[in-house]
Order: C-alpha cells, then structure tokens, then sequence
C-alpha cells in the first residue's frame, strides 16, 4: 500500500493514492494514514523554504505493508524523492526533520486510548 505526497504549484501539500487525490470524502482510515506523509512533507517544505530550496520537485511515498486479515499497518517507510541538484549535506538533515512529525512520533509512541459512554438522562415529558 502506498501514499505519493507531492506538491501543486501553489505549495499545497496533497497526497495521492493510485494516481486519486485523497480528499477528505474518503474513508477516515484513509485519511489517517495520508496524514502522516502530509505532516513530513510540512516539514520537508519547511526546510527547503528556510534554506532558499526549491520544494516544488520534492516527492514523498509512504510505503505501509498493510495486512488484509487485520486491517492493520505494520512498517511505514517514507522515501522521499530529492531533486538532482539537492545539497547532499542536507541528506540527513531532511530525515532528522521528517522524524520530527508530530504524527509519526504519535504513531511510534501512542497514546492510551481511552473509550467514555455516558448515557444522557432521559427528558422529561
């Protein structure tokens, strides 16, 4: 299962699954999955914007091995596609950014997950 996260020519960070923009109609699984390569591609942008780096030409896909039986992801890979004249001594600096993603780092330490039901008194007629 794989997410491309690129950039449109405004800058705007969309993710793409078999070549279909993910929108916010899709299934909320979905949605929560693209999330992650989204956060890394905001930081990403980031960088190269605070380094005078063109980010346009940037590419990021989010390979998840997705087990069918469970329903569940197990290792996320995110392989980000530099452009050719990319500052090789900014290599590891973008993966140290990309390990700074609120959302990867929830995914690697999640929280408790806690599920409240309150049952709302009935109205009085």
């Amino acid at each position: 299962m794989e997410i491309q996260i690129k950039f449109d020519a405004n800058g705007r960070i969309v993710p793409f699954m078999k070549g279909n923009e993910i929108t916010m109609n899709e299934s909320p699984f979905l949605i929560f999955l693209a999330t992650a390569g989204m956060c890394s591609a905001v930081f990403v942008r980031s960088f190269m914007q605070q380094r005078g780096l063109p980010f346009q030409e940037v590419g990021i896909t989010q390979k998840m091995n997705y087990d069918r039986i469970t329903n569940m992801v197990g290792d996320i890979d995110m392989v980000v596609d530099l452009p050719p004249n990319f500052p090789e001594k900014y290599v590891s600096a973008i993966k140290n950014v990309i390990a700074q993603c609120p959302v990867k780092r929830h995914l690697a330490e999640p929280p408790t997950f806690n599920v409240i039901a309150n049952l709302s008194p009935v109205a009085e007629q």
